[in-house]
């Protein structure tokens, strides 16, 4: 961040998932504000306040970056409804104990997903500090079925299975899948049992 600083050279800091980090305190871009001149800090009301179909994000940022973001908003689209704006106030504004709350209940299920993928044959997962997503290694199944990539591994569980994954190529990466887990263990139990018995038929 100082050799940016030093340089004028702008940091967008995306702080979507900031609140919802498991391996320490969260720290905001906004702490430094020595730097606020060349920092954007962007976040969403979707993942902290679970309010994912509300579409509302924000931008903090120097007088001038947000004019000019205002500009380049209002001329790709309207605006969030009123409704929405409402509810981002309260949401910012109010109480942060659900954040707490949730953050408490995603590491709860976070554990529990990884030990029913461990359950897997074949599965392996690094544990992930933050969000609400695991990330396993599928390539002992990649070259099984007639499967070569995760993208139609994901696309062969979704149909087959009828269990919805991510492919990791979306990400970067070409051997695994996203599984998001903010849902009931009873989820988390039937779709972990579906997988394995897909790929447990797997040759």
């Amino acid at each position: 961040m100082h050799l940016a600083h030093d340089r004028g050279i702008y940091l967008l800091l995306d702080e979507c998932y900031v609140y919802l980090n498991y391996a320490g305190n969260p720290v905001s871009g906004g702490s430094f504000k020595w730097a606020k001149d060349h920092i954007v800090i962007l976040g969403s009301l979707s993942k902290t306040y679970s309010m994912t179909g509300w579409r509302a994000g924000y931008a903090l940022a120097a007088k001038p970056v947000v004019a000019n973001l205002s500009k380049l908003q209002s001329q790709s689209t309207s605006n969030a409804a009123s409704i929405v704006q409402k509810a981002a106030i309260a949401a910012l504004a109010g109480s942060q104990e659900c954040v707490s709350q949730f953050r408490t209940e995603f590491i709860e299920l976070r554990d529990y997903m990884l030990s029913k993928l461990t359950e897997i044959p074949g599965v392996t997962c690094t544990k992930p500090e933050g969000a609400f997503y695991v990330y396993p290694n599928m390539s002992a199944f990649l070259g099984k079925g007639g499967i070569r990539t995760a993208t139609e591994l994901a696309t062969r569980l979704l149909h087959e299975a009828h269990v919805v994954t991510v492919p990791g190529e979306a990400f970067g990466t070409a051997e695994h899948i996203r599984i998001s887990y903010p849902v009931t263990k009873q989820n988390i139990d039937e779709g972990t049992r579906r997988m394995a018995e897909y790929l447990s038929r797997l040759t």
